[in-house]
């Protein structure tokens, strides 16, 4: 409350996403979300009721694709009600970091030499929401997935999934 901020800004789904949205709201500060609108439609994972939840508090939604402005105006969050300052289409933050650091990443990272891979001839695998690690089925039914693909399967071991037996 000190520093009166002007927004407060949350990004994605995680609980903290939720947990800033509500701080907003309950303090009168207005709420700007990036990543807004995204759906996965699965009640079932706790992200999805982040992610709804923070939309459904937000002023400012920045969305990554027109995907989740249709998502949004299907939940009739259109940026027309009067308490709210719009529904913006601003593109992928995490697909612009990509573009941003990969060409750093050709030409400083030695990791295809280290793993002994050629280019585009591997898969990357990352699993760490609760609704894959936490089920050890789910769990178990990813992992076996990765076992039946052809090619190699890339597989830095989030700190979450590393905590599953």
């Amino acid at each position: 409350m000190a520093e009166k901020p002007d927004y407060v800004l949350v990004y994605g789904d995680t609980n903290s996403t939720l947990a800033g949205a509500l701080a907003a709201v309950k303090l009168h500060i207005p709420l700007a979300h990036v990543e807004a609108g995204l759906r996965s439609f699965n009640r079932q994972m706790p992200e999805e009721h982040n992610r709804v939840l923070a939309d459904h508090c937000t002023d400012l939604l920045f969305c990554p694709t027109q995907t989740a402005v249709d998502n949004l105006a299907r939940e009739g969050i259109t940026g027309e009600a009067p308490h709210r300052i719009g529904v913006h289409w601003v593109g992928d933050t995490m697909y612009d970091a990509v573009l941003q650091f990969s060409e750093i990443a050709r030409q400083r990272s030695t990791i295809l030499d280290d793993l002994g891979l050629e280019p585009k001839k591997y898969l990357l695998a990352t699993v760490h929401r609760p609704y894959n690690t936490d089920n050890p089925e789910n769990l178990r039914d990813i992992l076996a997935a990765f076992a039946e693909i052809e090619e190699p399967v890339i597989f830095p071991v989030h700190p979450r999934t590393r905590q599953r037996d």
